[in-house]
Formats: C-alpha cells, structure tokens, sequence
C-alpha cells in the first residue's frame, strides 16, 4: 500500500512539472519573439490619442444677477472657470465671450434660490451653463465650468 501512495505521487508531481515545463517554453518562445522584434508594432490606428488631463481653462469675470425669486430681493455673484477639451482656449470661444456673458447673465436671472441652493442644483447649472455654450458654439468645446465663487445675498 505505501507503494502505490509514492507511485501516484510520482504521477501526480510529473504532470505539474510538465505543465511548468510547458509554460516556461511558451514564455521563453514570447521573450525571444519579443527580442528578436518579431512582434508587429502597434499601428497608428491602434495607438489611442491621450487627451490631456485638464484642458485650458479660462477664467471669467465675476457675475452678480437678480434671481427670480418673486419678491426679488436676492442677488447671486458668481465667478466661474470654464474648462476646454483641448490644451489651449479656443479662438472660436475668446471671440464669442461677451455672448457667452450674455447667456450666462441670462441663465442666472432665470433661476430660483431654491433652485440652486443645494449642491445638487449648482450641478444642474454647472450642466445647464456647459449645454448653453456648446449649443453657442456649434461644438462641443467646453468641457466643465467650475464655480470659484458663488455667493447669494
């Protein structure tokens, strides 16, 4: 009986020294195809653009505008930064910045305190100021706004 314990044992030890042996040849084989260069390179198709991390970003000047609450009493200044996709400002967006204003100017007179008083709401705005000036611009440029400041008296 001890026998045919130390002969399976045997067995059971050749199979994993096979099954190592095996992975060593297929990584050596790689290695040495690696070396040699005879792996294909990637294309440029292949090769992925990296996008910079944080786009150019441009900083506008402060905001102050009446809310549209109804006894309208309360005043909102707000400075922002927008951020662009690339890693300089557009041309197309310094030529538009007083329209962008504008439509900032716009947006802000329409909203409630109540509307943008919770963090949840100045992400709805932050959204709603980035859809505004992508639709401006025909394109998508900016990629977030960020509040810097954000004060309601």
């Amino acid at each position: 009986m001890a026998e045919e314990r130390t002969e399976a044992g045997r067995d059971g030890s050749r199979g994993a020294l096979a099954a190592f042996g095996a992975l060593a040849l297929v990584a050596s084989v790689a290695g040495a195809a690696w070396l040699l260069g005879l792996v294909p390179e990637r294309t440029p198709a292949e090769a992925r653009v990296e996008e910079p991390a944080v786009g150019a970003l441009l900083p506008l000047d402060s905001f102050i505008a009446n809310l549209a609450d109804e006894d309208g009493r309360r005043y909102l200044k707000a400075t922002l930064q927008v951020e662009f996709f690339g890693a300089r400002v557009p041309d197309e967006f310094n030529a538009r910045v007083p329209q962008m204003r504008d439509l900032m100017l716009t947006l802000l007179t329409s909203k409630l305190f109540a509307e943008i008083r919770t963090p949840e709401g100045k992400a709805v705005l932050r959204d709603d100021i980035t859809n505004r000036m992508n639709r401006a611009l025909n394109k998508d440029l900016v990629k977030a706004v960020y509040f810097t400041e954000f004060i309601v008296q």
